[in-house]
């Protein structure tokens, strides 16, 4: 998991690159729940070829409450954070964080 410390921009945001790395970005405009399609930009659940960024000014921060829910990559603004509930796991990069 990379932390660093960079805002993104969260109204409107369409998706775009971070060293040229293509992002989704998560936004926590509808509730916390990773598997919601309306709190990423653009509004769709990540999947194992996304790079996933977690910015600390999001309106709630993840959590993870659904089985089957990956990325490519996890990147968390310094101070951000996702919480894996009990029973479930993310996939990252082929590895499960729980």
């Amino acid at each position: 998991i990379a932390v660093f410390s960079q805002s993104y921009p969260t109204g409107g945001y369409q998706g775009g690159g971070h060293g040229g790395v293509d992002y989704i970005l998560w936004t926590g405009e509808i509730d916390n729940d990773w598997a919601n399609h309306g709190n990423w930009c653009p509004a769709y659940v990540p999947d194992e070829d996304r790079n996933v960024v977690i910015p600390v000014d999001a309106g709630v921060m993840p959590e993870v409450k659904s089985a089957g829910l990956s990325c490519k990559s996890l990147t968390l603004e310094e101070g951000a954070e996702v919480t894996i509930k009990d029973g479930f796991t993310l996939i990252v990069d082929g590895k499960e964080l729980d």
